[in-house]
């Protein structure tokens, strides 16, 4: 169990330390809560910090379940930088389905992004084989057998709010 999302966001970096200052790197985060461990990731590796806003479908009377999900281009959080030919680590503050995280994966192979790494804290043991299989590195913290919701693995686990997450990206 994870204190936060930063405690999170600090784990992880301790196995991204090869990245460390990855040159044509980016960390794209899934907002919201992933763009709290995308901004400990990209300040503690170096790295330029971004979004790719992948919006889950939810399952009808299971909001915090996708049943799907699909890439959406807002202002609200700037655009996706240009990821051609970059090195992209993908972070997310955990996944349940991966629907959102192979939503985004599709959207940065259509972009041609050179290489993926997918960091996540927790994910379920069969969604983390399935989505290591879409990436050039996968890497978690925990596979629970038992999984119903990311929220259940964080002592502290609140909403972010769009301008927490405007912050983040400003900083």
């Amino acid at each position: 169990m994870f204190t936060n999302r930063t405690e999170a966001g600090i784990l992880l970096v301790k196995k991204l330390q090869k990245y460390k200052s990855l040159e044509n790197g980016l960390v794209l985060a899934i907002p919201r809560g992933g763009v709290v461990i995308g901004k400990v990731v990209s300040d503690a590796l170096g790295i330029p910090l971004g979004v790719v806003y992948a919006k889950k479908i939810p399952t009808p009377g299971q909001p915090e379940l996708a049943a799907g999900a699909r890439i959406i281009r807002t202002k609200k959080f700037g655009k996706t930088p240009e990821v051609k030919d970059k090195e992209v680590i993908l972070v997310d503050d955990g996944i349940a389905t991966g629907e959102t995280v192979k939503a985004a994966i599709k959207y940065l192979k259509r972009k041609k992004a050179r290489k993926i790494i997918l960091a996540v804290p927790v994910v379920p043991e069969d969604t983390f084989q399935e989505v290591s299989k879409l990436v050039a590195k996968a890497i978690t913290l925990e596979t629970p057998a038992f999984f119903g919701a990311v929220g259940e693995f964080y002592r502290d686990f609140p909403q972010v709010s769009d301008k927490e997450v405007l912050q983040l990206l400003q900083k």
